[in-house]
């Protein structure tokens, strides 16, 4: 069995519990287990005080995805979870390092190499942090990752109570004659290899994490490039609830729209399905930037899932917008026959047409503005009339 070791023991410069720092989204304990998975770790053990609701919260997602997890209050019980035959990864108190680097260094998946990560006496985080870094000999200091046999680890009753358990275990790696790997200055950046020290380093990195996640605002495309930068602003404490809220306000709006539109009230039922649609990109921006964070992709079936219940209910507020029910007109159509070219139009293409025309937001609040101008029957043939032209031209180059 694969066994990771992590420890919420440790207290930041300002008295927070490391581990439980807050970092885009996720407590900085959360991160180091979502790492600890990514190396195909089965069961995690956590030293810790005393039960904590971050480590409560932790437990139940891990055991939620089929990995054990127990909470340790002292390393005594480490002898009886850790069999001689097993791997174990440990991780150091709060450090949050680059999964690519770490998996440089141990592998991943079957491969996993047991190893002990090094770095220069002289390096800035062996400096500043010779505590959490421990020296190993004259010229190297302790990176803050290891993978080592477990049978060592039974050596841990000889020790007294109240030793550093990971301090212990880190010698006893290397007395096993686990290899030394050491690592660059390239590797060991600040931007890959945070130790949640103090608040203010973990607020750097998260803004560094968001931005690297973050896809570019496109202007070309104003209520997408707003979704973004309104999400950016919200991941540090919306990562986990914030595509949920959007969601279930887009769907909201979206029908509230339908209804309003229904019953007479177009240019109302417009704003409030362009508001919807703006709702729907913030849940889009929302799980597409979380991927990134996590490294993880997208799930192209749920977002189109999103899109097409959006796009529906948009061509159905403007069919109701252009003739109110329960009139009917063959005019009506016209709402439905915009929706589907705008959609034709934002399919497979870059050009600065296709990105406006994937704006959906932007499209339903113009329209909104025509309806309470007086103006919507001439808006959408002009939309369809321009659209349609472009779907001509760009047959037309292919």
């Amino acid at each position: 069995m694969r066994i990771g070791l992590i420890a919420a023991l440790r207290r930041s410069d300002d008295g927070a519990l490391r581990a439980a720092l807050p970092l885009a989204g996720r407590s900085v304990i959360a991160w180091q287990a979502a790492l600890l998975q990514s190396l195909g770790v089965e069961r995690v053990l956590c030293l810790t005080d005393g039960p904590d609701a971050d480590i409560i919260a932790l437990q139940q997602i891990l055991e939620g995805q089929g990995v054990q997890f127990h909470a340790l209050k002292g390393f005594a019980a480490l002898p009886a979870l850790v069999r001689a035959e097993d791997d174990l990864v440990i991780l150091a108190d709060g450090l949050v390092p680059e999964p690519a680097v770490v998996h440089a260094v141990l592998g991943e998946g079957a491969s996993l190499s047991r190893a002990v990560a090094a770095i220069p006496a002289d390096h800035p985080l062996a400096a500043e942090h010779p505590e959490d870094f421990e020296r190993i000999d004259a010229a190297r200091h302790w990176a803050g990752v290891l993978a080592m046999r477990g049978a060592p680890v039974q050596h841990l009753a000889d020790f007294p109570s109240d030793a550093d358990a990971i301090a212990l275990l880190l010698r006893l790696a290397l007395q096993a004659g686990t290899p030394l790997r050491e690592m660059s200055a390239r590797e060991l950046v600040p931007e890959s290899w945070l130790l949640a020290d103090s608040t203010a380093a973990v607020s750097g990195h998260e803004q560094a994490l968001i931005a690297r996640a973050a896809p570019p605002a496109d202007w070309r495309a104003p209520g997408s490039a707003l979704a973004s930068a309104l999400v950016r602003g919200l991941v540090p404490r919306g990562l986990a609830q914030g595509p949920v809220i959007a969601v279930t306000a887009a769907l909201m709006l979206l029908l509230v729209g339908v209804m309003a539109a229904a019953f007479g009230f177009g240019g109302a039922g417009l704003a409030l399905a362009g508001l919807g649609a703006f709702a729907a990109q913030v849940a889009q921006r929302f799980t597409a930037l979380a991927a990134g964070l996590r490294r993880e992709t997208a799930s192209p079936r749920a977002g189109a899932v999103l899109a097409t219940t959006r796009d529906l209910l948009a061509g159905i507020t403007m069919w109701f917008a252009i003739i109110p029910f329960p009139d009917w007109q063959p005019l009506a159509a016209l709402g439905p026959v915009a929706i589907a070219l705008a959609v034709l139009v934002g399919r497979n293409s870059d050009s600065g047409l296709a990105v406006a025309a994937g704006d959906r937001a932007g499209l339903l609040l113009l329209l909104a503005l025509a309806a309470f101008l007086g103006l919507l029957p001439e808006a959408l043939a002009c939309l369809a009339l321009g659209l349609s032209a472009a779907l001509l031209l760009r047959g037309g180059k292919e």
